[in-house]
């Protein structure tokens, strides 16, 4: 059975268009939780805020609904823009992920001097 966020993982690394951004092996620069300490970027951090899986009078289905927030990180904000809607492609082109942008915002951090463009999605997926 897989799990929202391992097909999440799976649609990412498998988009040719999130490979040119992340690099041929993008596990090493999506990650859960917080940026890496010296993150070759652009980087994503990922996160699951909210959600359950759905229930009917049955009880308890596989459909699961969760909210995920995707932090993408860069030198530029052109760059962090380019990342991330890389990744958003791959997620909306996803038949296994139905997906909903629920918000979005850019922003700088002066402590580490880098731009972020995060955004928060809802993902529907059926883990049996």
């Amino acid at each position: 059975m897989a799990k929202t966020e391992e097909k999440l993982i799976t649609v990412l690394e498998s988009s040719a268009a999130v490979n040119t951004h992340f690099g041929a092996t993008p596990a090493t620069r999506i990650t859960p939780g917080l940026l890496p300490q010296n993150p070759t970027l652009p980087a994503m951090t990922y996160r699951r805020i909210a959600g359950a899986p759905v229930s009917s009078m049955d009880g308890l289905d596989t459909l699961d609904n969760g909210l995920y927030q995707l932090d993408v990180w860069a030198s530029t904000q052109k760059a962090a823009r380019e990342a991330a809607d890389a990744a958003r492609d791959a997620i909306d082109a996803s038949a296994d992920l139905g997906s909903a942008l629920l918000s979005v915002f850019t922003d700088y951090e002066s402590d580490t001097r880098l731009h972020r463009v995060s955004m928060d999605i809802s993902l529907w997926h059926q883990e049996s």
